[in-house]
């Protein structure tokens, strides 16, 4: 039981925080609701998933990460930064534009599921909350538990992604409803800056070793 409570506490560290995924969750979550936020933790799982499983292997170490940083903190921005000007830029067009319309529909059903995907693995920091956080209640799992129950683990802690991700999406969903047309394009105006914001963030960080954001 103590095991249990040390991964929900750990894992609400991780899964609970602000970020891009979450950002960008709000934003699919606007237009397909909890749909988008089912679709992200599953694009989000398929890159956990193997990480979880090299980490409790012994396949991957904060060296190999380390050397690797760089690149993946780079791309990571890029990704944030492109998404959010083109959502920016979507939410300021004229007003008689729809946003349903709006470029995410390139992406077809599958945009939430491939930026999920996408910002999980183009995320250093994500990747080292496993090498250090998340790595301590692997190894506390298999002192007492066989390497069989390694799935049985994952779910004990995947499980919080996917009540986030597809409650906030629906909210997200519920407050384009209960908002305006102005205020709801003013919202998704904001999560597209912030998403740039996160951009800059993750790669003056990988880069200069610079916060943007006290994250």
């Amino acid at each position: 039981m103590n095991l249990i409570v040390t991964i929900q506490v750990l894992t609400a560290t991780g899964a609970l925080a602000p970020g891009p995924l979450f950002v960008t969750n709000l934003i699919f979550g606007s237009r397909e609701g909890w749909k988008a936020g089912f679709k992200m933790s599953v694009g989000h799982t398929i890159v956990e998933f193997p990480l979880f499983l090299m980490i409790a292997f012994g396949m991957l170490s904060v060296m190999m990460v380390g050397e690797a940083a760089l690149a993946l903190g780079v791309l990571g921005g890029l990704t944030m930064i492109i998404f959010g000007i083109l959502e920016l830029a979507d939410a300021l067009k004229s007003k008689g534009i729809d946003l349903n319309n709006s470029f995410l529909n390139k992406f077809g059903s599958k945009g939430p599921l491939f930026m999920g995907a996408a910002l999980s693995a183009f995320n250093p920091f994500f990747i080292l909350w496993w090498l250090f956080i998340g790595s301590t209640f692997i190894y506390a799992s298999l002192r007492i538990l066989p390497y069989i129950f390694l799935p049985l683990i994952y779910l004990t802690h995947v499980w919080m992604d996917y009540v986030w991700l597809m409650a906030t999406a629906h909210l997200s969903f519920v407050g384009r409803n209960v908002l305006r047309e102005k205020r709801y394009r003013y919202f998704i105006a904001a999560l597209g800056l912030l998403l740039i914001v996160f951009g800059f963030h993750f790669i003056t960080k990988s880069v200069f070793n610079f916060s943007l954001l006290p994250l």
